[in-house]
């Protein structure tokens, strides 16, 4: 059965996500050639054993392949799909058909085709950025702690991955940006971070005696737990259901034993989400002799201690500020604040931008040495996201991951490395300077010291989601 869930929530969603980002890349080059008068020979979603195709009126091949990690536009006249080489039988076609091929065209011709996918790729990702922001809001940071660095307040007071910050000095924290704000506004270093932990507690049922002020004590085969007092509705005339939150935890019961403490907020049991307490009575008491998994939210109140912290600016200058040293994990959340037409076009083309600048700084630092390649991840990364994703951010939080990954596709392919578009547009560029060609020779030592990074790239990537994963599975 679980191996079942793992392929709905991580193989299905990164094939659909994979799938839908080839395309629109691939359809940006396919949709311009033809406009332009290019013929095209092959429209691919995948690699290998061809499982599905269709050849339209145009000539144009339609398949689906075997292995959905990419795909291709071909045009008349390439030898290879990435079109870095020429076929010699391009010479024996007719004068007509030489017209609709692709090493014919004008260099400003094949320039357009060539950036017509990475330009597709952004504009879907606007489009989708678009949608969300006039349909949902804007789109805000939860406060929960994605990351702790080391040796800072929030490590002292003891912050933990996954706890959710939501309250700085009694003042509640609804996102990443108040957090932030909060931290700043302290009046002093010391400050109380309200934290809410998750938690996840195994236990049985057990016979524990339970006393009865009217009647002799009786043993019953129970959790311990005990609800909070029921609040008295004036409206209704009577009792409120009680809230999922424990009041009591019963002495010699399990529940003592498992650690389960006064104030725990239940969230769910073996999977089935707890909305008042009784339900939780009656689901305990319809499986007494299983075991039970509870996930819960423990209130806890710390104390943090602030101090400056050096951190990049974003213009390549460290500047110091009081922080508390957590990082937001990579999910998303929108306001209630809804956005007009107007506004949500201009956050979508912001965003674009926005991430683009956060990539280059990042692909920079990478250069430069500032930063190590073990941020660089690949297609089993990818995977990996889209199923927490899947899982975790419904359909927005999918769709908002698929454009951040479509702004990246895009910009990545813009790179200026051989066999990417963004190599071509370097060769076609050159020759619209000199007038001329270069010569084969040339141009085939160019593909292949990029073939030669791009292999260099994508065995980092695979290693370091390797790493990544043991490290996961072992965490």
């Amino acid at each position: 059965m679980e191996i079942l869930l793992n392929i709905v929530y991580y193989i299905v969603p990164f094939v659909i996500l994979l799938g839908i980002l080839v395309f629109v890349h691939e359809f940006g080059h396919f949709i311009i050639a033809r406009s332009l008068g290019v013929s095209v020979s092959d429209f691919s979603i995948g690699f290998g054993k061809e499982l599905w195709s269709r050849t339209d009126k145009y000539g144009t091949k339609w398949k689906l392949c075997a292995i959905p990690l990419g795909g291709y536009c071909q045009f008349l006249g390439d030898a290879d799909a990435s079109s870095s080489t020429t076929d010699k039988a391009v010479e024996e076609l007719s004068e007509e058909d030489k017209k609709h091929a692709f090493p014919y065209q004008k260099r400003w011709k094949k320039l357009a085709i060539v950036v017509a996918g990475p330009a597709f790729n952004y504009l879907f990702a606007i489009l989708v950025f678009i949608g969300i922001f006039y349909c949902c809001g804007k789109i805000v940071y939860p406060s929960v702690v994605g990351g702790v660095m080391e040796g800072e307040a929030a490590d002292m007071a003891g912050i933990k991955v996954g706890d959710h910050i939501v309250g700085i000095n009694e003042n509640p924290v609804a996102d990443f940006q108040a957090l932030s704000n909060e931290v700043a506004l302290s009046a002093t270093d010391e400050i109380k971070v309200k934290i809410e932990r998750p938690l996840t507690i195994k236990l049985k049922t057990q016979e524990v005696e339970l006393p009865f002020a009217h009647k002799k004590p009786r043993k019953e085969k129970i959790l311990g737990l005990m609800s909070v007092p029921a609040k008295y509705d004036e409206k209704i005339k009577d009792f409120l259901p009680s809230p999922p939150v424990v009041g009591n935890v019963i002495a010699g019961s399990s529940a003592e034993a498992a650690g389960f403490r006064k104030d725990d907020m239940l969230d769910s049991i073996n999977g089935v989400a707890i909305q008042d307490f009784t339900q939780l009575k009656e689901y305990v008491a319809a499986h007494l002799d299983d075991e039970f998994e509870i996930r819960l939210r423990r209130p806890l109140t710390l104390t943090a201690v602030l101090k400056e912290t050096a951190f990049d600016a974003g213009d390549g200058k460290k500047i110091k500020r009081r922080m508390l040293g957590v990082q937001s994990v990579a999910g998303i959340i929108f306001s209630e604040d809804k956005m007009t037409f107007t506004e949500a076009v201009k956050s979508g083309f912001d965003e674009a931008y926005i991430l683009t600048a956060t990539t280059l700084r990042a692909v920079g630092q990478m250069i430069t040495g500032q930063r190590g390649g073990k941020d660089v991840g690949g297609i089993i990364r990818i995977a990996e996201m889209s199923g927490d994703v899947s899982k975790s951010g419904g359909l927005i939080g999918f769709l908002y991951f698929m454009a951040l990954l479509s702004v990246n596709l895009g910009l990545i392919n813009l790179l200026p490395i051989p066999v990417l578009d963004g190599g071509h547009v370097i060769i076609f560029l050159c020759e619209m300077v000199i007038r001329r060609d270069l010569k084969p020779k040339i141009k085939d030592y160019i593909f292949k010291f990029g073939f030669l990074i791009i292999l260099a790239i994508m065995i980092l990537a695979t290693w370091n989601d390797v790493v990544h994963l043991i490290n996961r599975w072992f965490d």
